[in-house]
């Protein structure tokens, strides 16, 4: 029983790997876009990340289609030391406004980078950098990228996810454009009611920063005052132990002299003088023993 329980588990355990080993597919090329997120009206640096998947066969060429549903006036591909840009134009219907040029009226329709050489073993992915701009205003952009191979094989990266397919199997990249963001109280740029800036216009302070402010000026220095009272009363001097028992010993001034039966309160330690035996009625002094 032991001998077949285990063959049961040695088969189950070999069916689970070959399962696995036939179920799992070669690993699919994929085009990812960084960052997928831009604002309009301002430049952006977009990098584009082609993968391998027909190996030993290894990417050439890649050519990077711009939207013509959204044109950029001035973009320019980064220099990478492993592939050799080259850029064509075409005519736009309306100026456009640049961020080193004026208006103008051509943009970039297309990027076709092209690879010096074999890559290096373990040279990973190609990463083909853009930089663009002023994005233009619209909600979103949609580029499109073909892959050739040194085996001759093309593969197109121009399929928009959609609801109904939200992961094609050849995805294009996709840019969403934010619009910019609008001061407190104002709404955004190209909204309805939207007003330019007046820069002559006053700056309207408000009322309760200030009573708000010398509020918390008042609490702090309330808190401050406490908190030195309290160490001023921890600090102060202490009569010592000794003291404390004597009850001779005090801080006050030192007691008057008690009067002697005659009700003299005069001290009988000094001789008196003249001045005092007259006033005294010329009664005689006497030290006491």
């Amino acid at each position: 029983m032991r001998h077949r329980a285990l063959c049961w588990l040695v088969g189950l355990a070999t069916a689970a790997v070959a399962g696995t080993t036939l179920g799992a597919g070669p690993a699919t090329a994929d085009v990812t876009m960084t960052p997928g997120e831009a604002v309009q009206g301002d430049a952006a640096k977009l990098t584009f990340r082609v993968t391998e998947d027909r190996a030993p066969a290894y990417t050439t060429k890649v050519e990077l289609l711009m939207p013509e549903s959204a044109p950029v006036a001035e973009t320019y591909p980064m220099s990478d030391p492993n592939w050799a840009p080259r850029m064509t134009m075409r005519k736009v219907d309306q100026t456009l406004g640049g961020i080193h040029h004026g208006q103008v009226d051509e943009v970039v329709a297309s990027i076709v980078w092209t690879r010096a050489g074999a890559p290096a073993a373990g040279s990973g992915p190609a990463e083909l950098v853009v930089s663009l701009g002023p994005m233009p205003q619209t909600d979103q952009m949609t580029f499109a990228l073909v892959q050739t191979y040194s085996d001759g094989h093309v593969t197109n990266w121009n399929q928009p996810p959609s609801a109904e397919v939200p992961r094609p199997d050849f995805p294009a990249p996709v840019l969403t454009l934010a619009p910019p963001a609008a001061a407190p109280g104002q709404p955004a740029p190209g909204a309805p009611g939207a007003q330019a800036p007046d820069s002559g216009a006053a700056v309207e302070e408000d009322p309760d920063q200030g009573v708000g402010s010398l509020t918390v000026g008042l609490v702090v220095g309330l808190v401050l005052g406490l908190t030195v009272a309290a160490w001023l009363y921890l600090r102060r001097p202490r009569p010592d132990a000794d003291d404390a028992d004597d009850p001779a010993a005090g801080s006050g001034p030192d007691p008057e002299p008690a009067a002697d039966a005659a009700g003299d309160s005069t001290p009988t330690d000094a001789p008196p003088t003249d001045g005092e035996r007259a006033g005294s009625g010329g009664r005689a002094w006497r030290l006491r023993e």
